[in-house]
C-alpha cells in the first residue's frame, strides 16, 4: 500500500506546528526581556491575534503591566503574525 500521499498531507501540518513552536520561542524571549524572568514557551498559547499565558496571577499581572512594550517588540521580531493583545 502506498502511504506517500498521506505523508505529503501530514507534512503540511508538521510545518504549521514547527512554525508555531518557533513563534512561541521568540515571544518567550521578548517577554523574558521585559519582565526579567525566564518564560517557558510551553506556557504560551496562540489564538489568532491573542497570546495567552498560562502561569501564576503574579506572572500574568507583570506581563500585563508591560503589555504594550511586549506587543511592540513582538511586532518587530515576529512580522509574519499580528498579535493585538495578551490575555490574562
Amino acid at each position: 500500500m502506498d502511504y506517500e500521499h498521506i505523508t505529503q498531507f501530514l507534512s503540511k501540518f508538521k510545518k504549521f506546528l514547527s512554525d508555531d513552536e518557533d513563534v512561541k520561542k521568540r515571544i518567550a524571549t521578548v517577554i523574558s526581556k521585559h519582565i526579567s524572568f525566564e518564560i517557558d514557551p510551553k506556557i504560551i498559547k496562540l489564538h489568532k491575534t491573542t497570546i495567552s499565558i498560562l502561569g501564576s496571577p503574579t506572572l500574568r499581572n507583570e506581563i500585563f503591566i508591560h503589555e504594550q512594550g511586549i506587543l511592540s517588540d513582538i511586532k518587530e521580531i515576529v512580522p509574519e503574525r499580528v498579535f493585538l493583545k495578551i490575555s490574562r
